[in-house]
């Protein structure tokens, strides 16, 4: 039970880490060509991610003798807690270059940070969740910038990077807020994309996390097969030599 609670919560944090990294990814492309970011609060979602970092990190803490030594060998994870996009775009939102070496400090960390979950790498390797999740991001990221140049010119609500971006978020996670609407026919074609891609990413993730917590059990279940049968074998074994005594006594007892 503590493991599949441990792989779900690893598997939210590493979609978490992933979403994360491309909603700054598209923050440092708006700061770089001078576009001020018109939904700044989306980078309140780093914040909670380092929570998220901050609680798998004092689980792990739990588990080791020396933290000290623990925190030295793994840098990357002090430096994962530190949201150090929330700073820079709450305190320094018109320092543009300061910004954007902070945002792609952030975006290393959280990418080294995310290849250190192993087992939600391996499980994703095994039921093909990687490339799935390869589809999800290319559609994420084409479908923003291919939704602001088309939206741009004709659509005040997608007048920037960032709120394109938005819209193909929520319309993958099939939220919908409806403050954004496409207005031209390839726009309304990103969007049931998106849609269709985002439905078809949560079921994958479902099967594969379905998949896990069976073959999980089916472990469980055959090891604790292994151990009665081979409780048996020594009872049995057992048996035979209390039998085998039992038939010495015997015949000692009739050669007397």
């Amino acid at each position: 039970m503590q493991r599949n609670f441990k792989l779900i919560f690893n598997g939210l944090l590493l979609i978490s880490i992933i979403f994360n990294i491309l909603i700054l990814i598209l923050l440092t492309l708006d700061f770089a060509l001078n576009f001020k970011p018109s939904i700044l609060d989306i980078v309140r979602f780093d914040f909670i991610v380092s929570i998220l970092i901050i609680l798998r990190t004092f689980f792990r803490l739990k588990n080791v003798k020396s933290k000290r030594t623990f925190l030295s060998r793994n840098w990357i994870d002090v430096l994962a807690i530190i949201p150090l996009a929330y700073i820079a775009i709450s305190i320094f939102p018109n320092t543009y270059l300061l910004v954007i070496v902070l945002l792609l400090v952030r975006i290393y960390a959280l990418f080294k940070y995310m290849l250190e979950i192993r087992d939600v790498i391996r499980l994703t390797r095994k039921t093909k969740l990687d490339y799935a999740t390869v589809i999800l991001l290319t559609t994420l990221i084409f479908g923003s910038i291919l939704f602001y140049l088309v939206e741009s010119p004709v659509n005040p609500t997608a007048s920037t990077l960032d709120s394109s971006a938005f819209f193909m978020i929520v319309s993958m996670t099939t939220v919908g807020y409806g403050n954004t609407v496409p207005v031209t026919r390839i726009g309304q074609l990103i969007a049931v994309t998106a849609i269709v891609v985002g439905i078809a990413y949560t079921g994958w993730v479902t099967a594969a996390m379905a998949s896990s917590l069976i073959e999980d059990f089916r472990k469980k279940r055959k090891a604790e097969t292994e151990k009665l049968n081979k409780s048996m074998e020594n009872i049995l074994e057992k048996l035979d030599k209390i039998e085998k005594e039992l038939e010495e006594i015997k015949d000692s007892k009739e050669f007397k």
